[in-house]
């Protein structure tokens, strides 16, 4: 392939940054290519933090320790970043000792072959994974990812909170678009086409008509290497609410560069800041189409790495594209409620509602651990963040999103809810059934066996709450139970119904009576010494 003449000048600027920063191979592999999907390329840059100084007091290097030290709140100096391979993405890693979260990255690339640097971006800290959890590192920070489209170099400035020590500050380069050995180098990109969705059961496509699974596109489709995985994501027991991000960085991609963007966000979760996935559950881009995100199933309540604090019972949608700075696209929020629609129906959450998360704390949240926050079931990250996201322009819209979402799929079952969820064979018992709907219904309840026949069968009147009291005389046998929980609304249309597992186990065995034991021989009582 002839070398183009953009390349060679490219090339040229990279070399004579090498005495500012130091190209990190180690742990800066390419990452394997999956069937038919771009190669995507990671190279760590290090900055050296000297360059970061301005004249002037505020700011300091230690070079025993390798950190940035800052008296008060200061921005650092703009340095220059130059890339070994061709990136369209990029984001920035670096270590801090102190409490609080760092602030922005403000970032400037060079996107043509003459080198000339574009308009600034502004990238917050990332949420991140839950304290506690497998993925998470007290000490590590990260920027949100930038989508470049193709670039060279980049300039960039940090803002460093007082009293903090930030260390091992790395430039991360990502090219998702098998472009990194430059531009043209790769075969045209068309992009994937979303799966359609899983067919209703025959007669339930009426209760399924306006909460229906979207179009997603899976983690195959887009290319999701397992390789790059860290660790299983685990699946909480329960979801109460979901949070919308903005991805931010930049809205300039194409239609077919949405999965490239996606990929970028992979890399850069897994293989540069160390989680087990992708952090968020599902991704929107500016064209409405819908992507899968974390493993681990899009109808279980998989725990991500996007809210840090409460990841645990909540999802995450992340909106791709920076809507502080431009309103998000209509097609683009219509996709956002329906599929937060389809997804809080599944777990049967009231949109309009709010709900009690308790806080596991960290150093991007606002709450300390423990402490519990009254939120709305569709919340904005900056709800819980230290953090401007999902945007200004889109964290408005939230209302009007929950209003959408609440109206569609007419009737639901909100909030479904045994008073336990284990009984004993042999032993009589009470189970109490709650549930709410979103109007004036009425109710059927099933108890069924574990090969599915009906037990008993519970018809409440019409009303907003089930509210239904069921009495065992204990001759259930042992084994695996369901209760279903359904309810009709207006012209025949069934809410989804619900269905709560239900164990019943085997009758105690009855314990031994015990051996008497022998009667002690007495003691003999103590002598006392008469007191002299």
């Amino acid at each position: 392939m002839a070398e183009h003449p953009g390349i060679r000048r490219w090339l040229a600027r990279t070399a004579m940054v090498a005495t500012v920063l130091a190209v990190s191979v180690a742990g800066s592999p390419s990452l394997p290519r999956g069937d038919a999907v771009p190669e995507t390329v990671l190279r760590s840059v290090g900055v050296d933090l000297g360059s970061l100084v301005r004249p002037g007091p505020g700011l300091s290097v230690s070079t025993a320790a390798g950190t940035l030290r800052a008296a008060e709140p200061v921005r650092t100096a703009r340095t220059r970043a130059c890339s070994p391979i061709w990136f369209d993405g990029m984001a920035f890693t670096w270590t801090q000792r102190a409490a609080g979260s760092a602030g922005d990255v403000q970032v400037r690339a060079a996107t043509g072959s003459d080198g000339r640097f574009g308009a600034v971006q502004t990238l917050e800290p990332e949420g991140g994974p839950d304290p506690g959890t497998a993925e998470y590192v007290g000490t590590e920070r990260g920027s949100q990812y930038l989508w470049t489209g193709g670039a060279t170099c980049a300039r960039f400035s940090l803002v460093v909170p007082a009293g903090t020590e930030v260390g091992d500050l790395r430039v991360l380069f990502i090219n998702s678009s098998g472009t990194a050995d430059g531009p043209g180098s790769a075969s045209p990109d068309v992009g994937p086409v979303a799966a359609a969705p899983p067919q209703a059961p025959p007669g339930m496509q009426a209760a399924q008509a306006m909460t229906r699974r979207p179009r997603i596109i899976t983690r195959e489709q887009w290319g999701a290497n397992p390789k790059l995985m860290n660790c299983a994501t685990w699946v909480a027991p329960f979801l109460k609410m979901g949070f919308v991000h903005h991805t931010a960085g930049s809205n300039a991609y194409s239609r077919a560069q949405a999965d490239d963007v996606v990929r970028g966000i992979y890399a850069y979760h897994t293989n540069g800041r160390g989680w087990c996935d992708i952090g968020y559950n599902f991704l929107v881009d500016r064209y409405g189409d819908v992507f899968e995100g974390r493993s681990g199933g899009v109808t279980n309540n998989v725990v991500g790495a996007a809210q840090m604090g409460f990841n645990t019972g909540a999802f995450s949608v992340s909106m791709m594209g920076n809507f502080d700075v431009a309103r998000p696209p209509r097609r683009a929020v219509r996709a956002l409620e329906r599929l937060v629609a389809w997804r809080l129906d599944v777990a049967h959450v009231n949109p309009r509602a709010r709900t009690v998360m308790t806080s596991a704390g960290g150093s991007t949240t606002k709450y300390a651990a423990g402490t519990e926050v009254r939120l709305r079931t569709i919340s904005g990250h900056r709800d819980t963040g230290l953090t401007a996201c999902p945007g200004r322009y889109l964290y408005p819209l939230l209302p009007t999103v929950r209003s959408v979402v609440g109206r569609m799929g007419l009737p639901k079952i909100y909030g479904p809810r045994l008073s336990s969820g284990v009984l004993t064979s042999g032993v009589p018992g009470r189970l109490h059934i709650r549930a709410k709907s979103s109007g004036q219904y009425r109710w059927r309840v099933t108890i069924q066996a574990p090969g599915g026949a009906p037990v008993a069968r519970i018809r409440g009147a019409r009303s907003r709450l089930l509210d239904a009291r069921w009495w065992t005389d204990g001759t259930l046998a042992a084994g695996a139970y369901r209760v279903l929980v359904e309810t009709t609304g207006a012209v025949g249309r069934r809410a989804r119904p619900v269905v709560l597992p239900l164990t019943v186990e085997p009758e105690p065995e009855p314990s031994p009576s015990p051996s008497p034991s022998p009667s002690p021989s007495p003691s003999p009582s103590p002598t006392v010494s008469p007191t002299p």
